[in-house]
């Protein structure tokens, strides 16, 4: 029933996360500023061209040669406009903004360059100046690629409008990031549960470390960190190091799910991964290469991964099919499928969005695998919980429920080795008297009500000593013989068997006269008088010794 549970609660928490990001990125697109906080400048503009003025409405699309510039001039602008936020797309483009001929942007790299496409993602944000009326507004544009480019409407408003405007926009991939974050923390929540019940299951522990990493990267390569973040060139170097690395606990994953010949490929490619990522931090710090020239080489090695994990799995299952690996194999080509488009978008079409592509990519391989994944850890847990209710069953006593014999020889053997971590312990024997008479004078049945009313009486002689802060272990070893087990004693001997005695003298008080029962015991110490262990066969048999003498001396010591 707990593995069933756990599928079901795992996979709709999947479910409800997915529900929820939609319902979230959803909100996000109905948004609207405050009447008049932020406005849109798509009216207004204007190109001269030789003397020629030529109207424009952006949003548009513009053609461009090789070499050439765009000057935009807008004239609406007002003395109630300064010091409002102008933000503007086109940091690719190299824009330039100015208020008549006072410079208010220019984009300034940092010590890490930026390529096109991650230039795309950010926002080209100025503050107007004061006094603003009757001065011309221009965007200049001057690295543009040689083709028709389009060319966005720019928004003017208060700060934190247009900074709501900015985490609009950037909604969807925000989403992603924490679908990525709770997703991981399911994974690494379900890897320490099981993992309390003796079941490593370190692929849950590889998806988790593998959405960490991916939610690092899509965080530090977003256009709102890169705009806002305190320390941008550092984030992009923490960005590219987690693209680089975050593919390995993704292969380890694969390694985990092959065996044999097969497991040669992953640890291959996990060498491979991390000589990359050593080599072009060498590269970077001692050399100055930048990371973004290095880029096609891990954009090569993480498609060439993509696919090897797909052979692997493949052949895999066609040593042994089983639709876990059918199910895995689907997830990476869900994954390969989208890497290969978001490639496209970058290296070919240089569209800065790729990323959003590729997150929503993962997003699908981990559903994929977590899926199969939460399926398979639910058997395994059944199949744990069945055998260790089998393996305690066969520790138990049925008739009384006590521990039996098998369960005291283990413990005995946890002391011999040091596993029970006792230094000292009393071992005390205590044997029902008269049950082969009972059973031949009033049957089997009666005989059986003794047993259990004496293990009722151990029992709950060992519930006071507990109560009294004294650790007492209690099993049934044999027809009519218990022992007890107090690791480290605090209490004296003697008085917990004046107790003992007591409780017995309590139960047959309360019975009927054929019911009552006759017990004796024989007590030995782990250590002996110099303080030095006994063997445990020495420490049995002293026991045994004292039980003995005690039924010889006392005749069954009636109580």
């Amino acid at each position: 029933m707990k593995h069933r549970t756990l599928r079901c609660a795992a996979e709709t928490l999947v479910l409800l996360l997915i529900a929820a990001m939609a319902a979230f990125l959803a909100a996000g697109l109905h948004q609207r500023a405050p009447d008049g906080a932020l406005s849109t400048l798509s009216t207004g503009w204007y190109q001269l061209t030789d003397g020629v003025r030529r109207e424009v409405t952006l949003p548009a699309a513009l053609e461009t040669g090789p070499g050439q510039t765009i000057t935009l001039y807008n004239d609406t602008l007002t003395d109630s406009d300064g010091g409002k936020v102008l933000s503007a797309r086109g940091v690719e483009y190299g824009i330039e903004i100015r208020a008549g001929e006072t410079l208010l942007y220019r984009y300034e790299d940092n010590a890490f360059p930026k390529n096109a496409q991650m230039k795309g993602r950010l926002w080209a944000d100025t503050e107007l100046p004061y006094g603003l009326g009757g001065q011309t507004l221009s965007l200049t544009f001057t690295e543009l690629p040689g083709r028709m480019c389009r060319i966005d409407a720019p928004v003017l408003g208060s700060m934190p409008a247009v900074t709501g405007r900015h985490i609009q926009s950037s909604l969807f991939s925000a989403g992603m990031i924490l679908v990525m974050l709770v997703l991981a923390v399911l994974a690494l929540l379900i890897f320490l549960y099981m993992s309390f019940y003796g079941i490593r299951e370190r692929r849950f522990l590889d998806t988790a470390v593998f959405l960490l990493l991916c939610s690092l990267w899509c965080l530090t390569d977003s256009g709102l960190y890169q705009l806002y973040g305190a320390d941008t060139a550092a984030g992009s170097v923490v960005s590219f190091y987690a693209f680089m690395t975050m593919a390995i606990p993704m292969v380890h994953f694969v390694r985990n799910t092959v065996s044999g010949r097969l497991r040669l490929v992953p640890d291959v490619l996990i060498a491979l991964l991390c000589a990359n990522a050593l080599a072009q931090g060498a590269a970077y710090r001692l050399f100055g290469v930048p990371f973004i020239d290095m880029l096609p080489l891990t954009h090569l090695l993480l498609t060439a991964g993509v696919a090897a994990m797909l052979t692997v799995l493949f052949r895999s299952y066609r040593e042994q099919p089983a639709p876990q690996l059918r199910l895995r194999m689907a997830a990476f080509a869900a994954l390969g499928a989208f890497g290969v488009a978001a490639l496209v978008l970058y290296w070919l079409l240089h569209i800065y969005w790729y990323d959003a592509v590729y997150q929503f990519g993962v997003l699908l391989f981990i559903i994929l695998l977590l899926h199969g994944l939460i399926s398979q850890a639910a058997e395994d847990m059944r199949f744990h919980m069945e055998h260790r209710i089998s393996h305690e069953m066969q520790r138990e006593d049925r008739m009384t429920g006590l521990p039996n014999r098998r369960a005291f020889e283990e413990y005995m053997e946890r002391v011999r080795t040091g596993e029970a971590g006792c230094l000292d312990a009393v071992l005390t024997y205590i044997r029902l008297e008269g049950l082969n008479e009972r059973n031949d004078r009033f049957g089997l049945q009666a005989g059986d009500e003794a047993v259990i009313a004496a293990a009722r009486c151990v029992s709950d002689f060992c519930r006071e000593c507990e109560d009294e802060g004294e650790s007492v272990l209690c099993f049934r070893t044999g027809g009519n013989e218990f022992a007890l087990i107090r690791p480290e004693p605090h209490i004296d001997s003697g008085q917990l068997h004046r107790q003992f005695r007591a409780v017995v003298a309590r139960y047959n008080r309360t019975c009927a006269p054929r019911a009552r029962i006759t017990m004796t015991f024989g007590f030995s110490r782990l250590c002996d008088e110099d303080g030095k262990s006994r063997s445990i066969s020495a420490w049995k048999a002293e026991a045994d010794a004292h039980l003995k003498r005690n039924e010889a001396r006392l005749g069954g010591d009636a109580e």
